[in-house]
């Protein structure tokens, strides 16, 4: 049985008509820290890998961008990875001065930076796909069920960022 707390968080008592649903309040009831707990673990499972290629993950977000998409400004790999131009340029300069990205002023916009992986960044790419095989191997979840998986939560990413964008217009 749970004990639900008398009074309000501000010290006041709910009053008859303001009923708490203690359920819904729950932290294990909450989706945002079940996918924020799945992240970390993610992540945590991703690290041994990660620590072999001397890699943070971040600049591993980076890469497999600039792998399946050569060439992008530092504004499109900002929208890849929905990281802000504050944290991905250091980000990206860390790259840079060891080998694995190289950026050029585009031709047609001198204010953009053009970047692309460079050949010492690819030869990661066979230790990417092993980590990859391995967690998902060590996981047991069959590879439609995680790209179904994956795909809902796309789904569902998608939906909050119009939501926030509706909250903010308000």
């Amino acid at each position: 049985m749970h004990e639900h707390p008398p009074s309000a968080p501000d010290g006041q008592r709910a009053g008859a008509d303001e009923e708490i649903d203690y359920a819904l309040l729950s932290l294990n009831a909450q989706l945002c820290f079940a996918l924020y707990s799945a992240s970390r673990s993610m992540t945590a499972a991703y690290r041994p890998f990660l620590d072999e290629m001397n890699l943070t993950y971040p600049q591993y977000l980076v890469l497999l961008a600039l792998w399946e998409h050569p060439g992008i400004t530092m504004k499109e790999l900002g929208e890849q990875v929905h990281l802000d131009y504050g944290t991905l340029s250091p980000l990206v300069q860390r790259l840079q001065s060891r080998g694995l990205v190289e950026s050029v002023r585009s031709a047609t916009d001198g204010r953009a930076v053009v970047l692309h992986a460079t050949d010492a960044s690819r030869v990661l790419q066979p230790g990417a796909q092993q980590m990859i095989h391995t967690v998902v191997d060590l996981v047991g979840i069959p590879m439609e069920d995680i790209e179904t998986l994956r795909d809902r939560v796309k789904v569902l990413g998608e939906r909050l960022d119009a939501a926030a964008a509706a909250a903010r217009a308000r």
